[in-house]
């Protein structure tokens, strides 16, 4: 599996503000193109989140996440990270 960075912070300079925290929540999350996706969540921040997952979304592309026990989260893909 391969990881993809979603960006949910709205600048450069706050994302660097938030310390990353390693977890292991699981969900699903849909693409541009509707399609539902499971995932896991190996680090996230305030203004990030790392998604392990077989579908990996493209630099740019938004994405809905829907995950346990936080909800829905809206971001959009900024890198595509080697495990």
């Amino acid at each position: 599996m391969r990881s993809a960075a979603v960006d949910t912070a709205p600048s450069q300079a706050e994302r660097r503000n938030f310390q990353r925290v390693r977890v292991k929540i699981y969900g699903r999350f849909m693409l541009e193109d509707r399609t539902e996706h499971p995932c896991q969540v190996v680090d996230m921040s305030p203004g990030n989140v790392a998604l392990r997952t077989e579908r990996i979304g493209m630099p740019g592309e938004k994405v809905i996440a829907y995950i346990d026990h936080i909800g829905r989260i809206e971001g959009v893909v900024t890198r595509i990270l080697q495990d």
